[in-house]
């Protein structure tokens, strides 16, 4: 405490702290909906449990700067209004486009560019990486799961072949003599990954002054619990596969991996004591070197630039209001799936037909037939998409994956009459009752793409314009015997001759 007291603060530290704090609130209250939900994934997820610890740290690594900050004399920097405008244009295009990972970023980021706007540069200086480090209560990287299950499926597999155990590998599937094994999502080894690098970051800067060295750190809370994650990963296949599977398959199985990644911190930390650097010292720094010289600054200008940054960050959600208007104008209309023409019959209904599933969407199911040949057409179509009822979302699928598996997947490409290519998002599944190929793409306002993010910048635009037409997601699929290019002859047939039909279905 005597350090504290002992501190001689700028005069102007008050009436910027005090505006700060009421435009802080006004934001906090204006994008409510926003930060609830970030602290709602902190609760329910154990990958992004972290948050609840990163505005703890913040705050520490802000107070650990308070002897830099004392002298300083917060003067608004008016071109911090820059980066508060792009925050407010990415959380109206994830308000445009339906991506939650996109309005909690710019949420969380408002905070820094509103501290650089109310206490300038010089001290968002002092305290970039505590700023920064608010990136890691944005709960982001689910996308990161798929490639790393593949990973994974791929580290455990050729562990397993260097060891001499036989392998049958079936996309996250793979079977060895004793028993088969899935690399499930929990399995991905997303939440090591994420805490690693919330960890390395923290460690790197508070134990290393040479930008190198925190960068290189930062690299290996990277790239080592991947490593570690396909070793845990063969290390339980072959728990189980040694104990004729007693161990690691139930509860043991979770003990075991967080165990396992807590000796791996423990010993990358380890490594980076070896190499670690004295902090310099900033807290001798004297008011002469470090004060803004000139007059005192108003309070009336802290005020100012408190309202016109305030009011920024308000206007997105005041233009979200704007968008909504033209939702709720969206036509009640419905498509229908066309009639078979060319030689196809139908479409005609079939009780098995449970999947593809999309969450919210208006749904067409139907299978068509041609001299013995079989191709099922599923259409979600969403007039309106609000969250988690959206055309690209986490919860769609087009296979059941308690009943199926994925054998692989990739982009491919139709070979239509007069040289025409159609691009479509090829899946290959398969269950005790065979092989099935899948294709599918996706349709906006006229426009077709193979590609989540671009299908999300489409949306976004047109809502930025007015638009109030729908998304829709085309899937076909059609049985095989031993290879996908079986199905894809198939459905190249059906494309040839229904396409037209299936995309003038979807105008009104």
């Amino acid at each position: 405490m005597k350090e504290s007291r002992s501190l001689s603060w700028s005069p102007d530290w008050r009436p910027a702290s005090t505006v700060f704090c009421l435009s802080l609130l006004v934001i906090g209250l204006v994008f409510w909906e926003t930060y609830r939900d970030i602290v709602a994934i902190w609760w329910r997820s154990e990958t992004f449990a972290h948050g609840f610890l990163i505005l703890p740290i913040v705050g520490y690594l802000i107070w650990l700067k308070r002897a830099a900050l004392a002298p300083l004399a917060p003067r608004p920097a008016p071109v911090a209004l820059l980066m508060l405008l792009g925050m407010v244009f990415v959380w109206v295009l994830g308000y445009a486009a339906e991506v939650a990972a996109a309005k909690q970023l710019a949420a969380v980021m408002i905070v820094p560019a509103l501290t650089w706007t109310i206490f300038g540069t010089q001290v968002a200086r002092k305290i970039l990486f505590p700023l920064a480090y608010l990136f890691f209560a944005v709960p982001i990287g689910d996308f990161l799961v798929p490639p790393l299950q593949d990973l994974t499926a791929a580290f455990s597999v050729r562990a397993l072949q260097l060891t001499g155990i036989p392998v049958y590998w079936e996309g996250l599937f793979f079977h060895i003599p004793s028993g088969s094994f899935e690399v499930a999502q929990a399995c991905s080894g997303i939440r090591y990954l994420i805490a690693s690098l919330a960890l390395g970051t923290l460690y790197a800067y508070l134990n290393f002054t040479t930008p190198w060295r925190r960068w290189v750190f930062v690299g290996f809370s990277v790239v080592i619990p991947l490593i570690a994650n396909g070793v845990r990963a063969y290390g339980i296949v072959m728990i189980a596969h040694l104990s004729d599977y007693k161990l690691a398959v139930g509860v043991d199985h979770l003990v075991y991996g967080w165990l396992f990644f807590g000796v791996v911190i423990l010993l990358l930390f380890w490594v980076g004591s070896r190499f670690q650097e004295t902090p310099r010292e900033d807290t001798k720094i004297t008011s002469s070197l470090a004060a803004v010289k000139g007059q005192a600054v108003s309070g009336r200008v802290f005020v100012l630039w408190a309202v016109i940054a305030t009011g920024l960050a308000i206007s997105a959600p005041g233009f979200a209001a704007w968008m909504d208007a033209q939702r709720e104008a969206a036509s009640a209309w419905e498509p229908v799936l066309p009639v078979g023409r060319s030689g196809w019959q139908g479409p005609s209904s079939n009780d098995e037909l449970h999947w593809p599933r999309y969450v919210g969407a208006v749904e067409r199911r139907g299978e068509y037939h041609k001299q013995g040949r079989r191709v099922q057409v599923y259409l979600a179509y969403y007039p309106v998409q609000v969250q988690d009822a959206e055309l690209i979302n986490w919860q769609n699928r087009v296979y059941d994956p308690k009943s199926m598996r994925r054998l692989g997947d990739g982009d491919g490409v139709a070979y239509l009459p007069d040289g025409q290519q159609w691009a479509v998002h090829e899946t290959w599944i398969g269950n005790a009752r065979g092989n099935r190929l899948v294709w599918l793409w996706y349709e906006v306002d006229g426009t077709t793409s193979i590609h989540q993010l671009q299908v999300k910048a489409y949306e976004a635009w047109g809502r930025l314009q007015g638009s109030n037409r729908g998304s829709a997601a085309w899937i076909l699929s059609t049985d095989y015997e031993i290879t996908p290019a079986e199905g894809r002859e198939v459905l190249e047939g059906f494309l040839a001759d229904m396409l037209p039909v299936l995309r003038a279905s979807l105008k009104p």
